[in-house]
């Protein structure tokens, strides 16, 4: 194949959220808007990360940069823009970011390439491209019968669990 991979090609769709990443943490560095403006934007970025995670993490060795920011998310997901540890979490969660963006999750995508031939690159893809659009629209299963469904995926305390739930296949059990 000449040219880069396709859209749906997992690494294609990696690589993206590796700049998507990036380009939220300049964002977020640039420490501009007010409190609750950075809240809303620290909370996407979580949001992003999950998203990513879930993809990235099978190609992981589960103690690097990326469980370092999952112990900083659910930290700052609990965290008002008010307080004063508001700033150090996000400034941790971005610093861990960054080297995951910089050296863990290039290696992934190595990995990936190796490991998988370029249909199953496409099959993964498209698999987690689906994941992601429907993750909006999956009931956490804790969450079904308690909270409206147009919540379920709002940030706040559990946004990284509901996040993660509902970007998970379904299991076949």
């Amino acid at each position: 194949m000449n040219g880069s991979p396709p859209a749906t090609d997992l690494t294609t769709v990696l690589d993206g959220d590796h700049r998507e990443l990036d380009r939220l943490c300049t964002e977020l560095e640039l420490g501009q808007g007010s409190p609750e403006n950075r809240k809303d934007l620290a909370d996407h970025l979580i949001a992003e990360l999950v998203r990513h995670a879930v993809a990235e993490e099978p190609y992981l060795d589960g103690d690097g940069d990326l469980a370092e920011a999952d112990r900083l998310m659910r930290q700052l997901e609990g965290t008002g823009p008010q307080e004063t540890r508001f700033e150090r979490l996000l400034g941790g969660l971005i610093r861990a970011i960054r080297r995951h963006v910089r050296e863990e999750g290039p290696a992934a995508v190595r990995t990936v390439r190796r490991s998988c031939s370029e249909q199953r690159r496409a099959e993964l893809g498209k698999e987690v491209l689906e994941l992601r659009d429907a993750a909006a629209t999956v009931p956490h299963p804790d969450l079904a019968d308690r909270v409206p469904q147009a919540r379920q995926l709002w940030p706040g305390p559990g946004f990284v669990d509901r996040a993660r739930a509902a970007l998970r296949p379904p299991s076949s059990g």
